[in-house]
Order: C-alpha cells, then sequence, then structure tokens
C-alpha cells in the first residue's frame, strides 16, 4: 500500500473531531455517492481479512505526530520537572523521531506550544463552542410557545485561522486510485465532514503528496496513528501501552433515515498506543475490518485498522 499525507486547512468550524475511523466511513458515503455501491461493494471485499483498500488516520497538527501512551517510568526524566506541565505535552515534531524513544517527552510540545511554532501566536489549538439551536414543531413550523425547553446545545471545533492539519492515508492502488481519492475527499471537503455538515459545518482545503516516515533504526515496535482492534496481531501485553475507547456508532447519511441510526458500541485501542508484537516484522498498517456492528445492515464495517510508525522500545526484563 502506498502512504500519502493529506493537509487540511479548515475552512468552517467542526462538529465532529477529525477521526479516522470516522473519516473513513464518510468516504465510503463519498464513494458511493460518487462512483456508486457497487464500487464500494468490490473495494471492502477482503477488508475482514487483513486486506483494507485504504487505511485513515487520525488528524494532527502539521508537521507533528501525538506522543505514544507511555507510562511516566519508561520515560527520561531529569529530577525536577513539573508533572502537570509534562502530561500537558502530547505532540513530537516529525523531526524528532529518530531520537531515542525515551526521550520523546523532552522534547514534545503542548498545544498552545504547537500553535506558537506553527502560527507565531499565543492561542489554543481549538476552542470548542456552544451553540444554541431550537427544536421546531414540523406542524406549525415555529419552535413553539416552550421554546426554551425546546431548546439544546451543539458543540462546534473551531482551529485558529491558517493552522493546518496533517492525516495519513493507505492506499491499495490496484483498487482504489490516488486521482478517485482525491475527487472523493474534495466532495467532502466542499460539502462538510460530520455532524451539521448541511448547516455549513467540516468544510476544508487540502492538499496530498506521497509520504515516507524517516527509517527508526532497530524498530521492534509500533505507534498507531488512529483507533484501531490489534486483538488478531499477537502482541505483547507486558510491552504494550494503551488505553481504550468506546465508539457509539451511528449510521450516516440514507441508513440514518431508516429508524434504527446507532450501530453497536465498539471498544477500541485508543490513537497513540504504543504496541510491541512478540515476533516483529515492517508493517505499514496493524489491526482489523470489524463486521457485525450494526443491528440492522449487516454489511456494515468499521474500520479497526490503524496506519503506524515503527519505533524502537527499550525492553528491560
Amino acid at each position: 500500500m502506498n502512504l500519502y499525507r493529506i493537509t487540511l486547512e479548515a475552512k468552517s468550524a467542526f462538529a465532529t473531531p477529525l477521526v479516522g475511523d470516522t473519516l473513513f466511513g464518510q468516504l465510503c458515503w463519498g464513494i458511493v455517492n460518487r462512483y456508486g455501491e457497487d464500487c464500494l461493494q468490490s473495494l471492502l471485499k477482503g477488508y475482514a481479512e487483513k486486506n483494507p483498500f485504504m487505511v485513515v488516520s487520525d488528524a494532527f497538527p502539521s508537521g507533528y505526530l501525538p506522543l505514544p501512551t507511555l507510562p511516566s517510568k519508561l520515560w527520561a526524566t531529569q529530577g525536577n520537572e513539573d508533572r502537570k506541565a509534562l502530561k500537558k505535552k502530547r505532540w513530537i515534531a516529525l523531526t524528532h523521531l529518530t531520537q531515542p524513544l525515551s526521550s520523546w517527552q523532552q522534547l514534545a510540545l503542548n498545544d498552545r506550544e504547537v500553535v506558537l511554532n506553527v502560527l507565531g501566536s499565543d492561542t489554543p489549538y481549538q476552542v470548542t463552542v456552544e451553540q444554541m439551536h431550537n427544536t421546531v414543531n414540523r406542524a406549525t413550523n415555529k419552535a413553539g410557545q416552550d421554546a426554551f425547553a425546546a431548546s439544546y446545545v451543539v458543540e462546534q471545533i473551531c482551529y485558529p485561522t491558517g493552522l493546518k492539519q496533517d492525516l495519513y492515508v493507505l492506499l491499495d492502488e490496484t483498487r482504489f486510485s490516488r486521482s478517485d481519492f482525491e475527487q472523493v475527499l474534495k466532495d467532502i471537503g466542499q460539502t462538510g465532514y460530520g455532524k451539521d455538515a448541511s448547516i455549513g459545518m467540516g468544510k476544508f482545503d487540502f492538499t496530498i503528496e506521497s509520504f515516507s516516515f524517516d527509517s527508526i533504526p532497530h524498530a521492534n515496535a509500533w505507534l498507531t496513528l488512529s483507533n484501531s482492534a490489534p486483538q488478531t496481531d499477537d502482541c505483547d501485553v507486558l510491552h504494550s501501552y494503551y488505553q481504550i475507547v468506546t465508539r457509539f456508532g451511528r449510521h450516516g447519511q440514507d441508513l440514518a433515515l431508516t429508524g434504527k441510526t446507532f450501530k453497536k458500541p465498539i471498544i477500541l485501542v485508543k490513537t497513540a498506543a504504543l504496541l510491541t508484537p512478540k515476533s516483529y516484522s515492517q508493517r505499514s498498517f496493524i489491526g482489523q475490518g470489524l463486521t457485525s456492528v450494526s443491528w440492522e445492515h449487516r454489511e456494515t464495517v468499521h474500520q479497526g485498522y490503524a496506519p503506524v510508525l515503527p519505533v524502537c522500545l527499550t525492553i528491560h526484563s
């Protein structure tokens, strides 16, 4: 599979975080809209048998990756650190990836430091804004007498003007070409990603380039770049470090109107997990394609794959 780096620039607020498994789902709908359902069904053949046509990462500040999820004892210390400040450092520059893994926390930046480096301004990486909405009575086309009781809040994620984000996509170009992928992503950028796209949320511009990470000497573990389901990857449980997240997925587009919007809950390993296999091999992704995730639509799949960065973890007996 070929690796591409997509650099996004937000053109509106977002109502849904830019995470890989959600974006994969919307890309699948984009394929249906642009090329037809038969095309998607063909691309999904073998998806649950470790043969994905596409694997999508989360979006990260441009030029940075997430700091691995490691216990404090594995980080190099100087003895006088502010632990609260260290916990806020969560981004490691691509230029530092060849440094020893244990030193990454000392080299990492927090959200404000990243924006200061990139834009030269001391502003938050993202701001969550609450916007009020009213529920409209479709019979009267009014909010009703008790409009306050019918109101609700929608959270919007706003990024600083000019801030760019990178996401990494693996494509099997014997099945899904770069040009076809670009067209589908362009459709999403123009119509909007995620929740409330119909009222202007989730719009973005992007550029795309072929990419490869710097070679890491003596690599023996993987850093995951999106949520994943690595149960079949035979990892060493004593030297794998991760947190979990429960995803309460929802169907999109036409399937959202069928009366059963929600999918089954899924427990995944969160982005930035550090997984050590019992027998290491050079790989571009780990995980598996998940099926049986919908109560109603048996053909539904969920991205349990994640692009990975090879790293060298010092293992102490």
